[in-house]
């Protein structure tokens, strides 16, 4: 076991726990839009849970930065540019899961973190070494 582990005592987990990619209600007090995505995995054992919210169509919104999620017959866009860590128990009722558009989701936030979506990766790094440049 690692050293830091020993340290500490194992975070307990709640009941009814939200998992990856579940839209929840929530109790974030002055935050008036209905829904949160879940974007940690239910696996990792912590106090709070890093959500994206989930916010009606803007005018200038890309998919690729902001996928197209519908909830509730309502098209919503997932806000990861605003992911953000919030207390478990503020979380309320799951609404529905939305794991079958995981790979929009997963897309923008590889977007965000690396500049490209990650199945774009291997193919970048083909055509940088053939250009003699590389991102790393």
């Amino acid at each position: 076991m690692a050293a830091w582990a020993m340290q500490y005592e194992p975070t307990p987990m709640p009941p009814n726990r939200p998992e990856w990619l579940d839209v929840v209600r929530h109790r974030v007090r002055g935050f008036r839009l209905p829904f949160l995505l879940v974007v940690q995995h239910h696996a990792v054992p912590s106090s709070t849970c890093l959500v994206a919210p989930l916010s009606p169509s803007l005018p200038g919104d890309v998919d690729v930065l902001a996928p197209r999620l519908l909830i509730e017959d309502t098209e919503y866009r997932a806000r990861v540019l605003d992911i953000s860590s919030v207390p478990v128990t503020l979380l309320g009722e799951t609404v529905m899961s939305l794991v079958a558009d995981r790979d929009a989701i997963m897309n923008a936030i590889d977007v965000i973190l690396h500049g490209y979506p990650a199945w774009l990766s291997g193919w970048l790094d083909a055509l940088n070494r053939r250009r003699g440049r590389s991102f790393c």
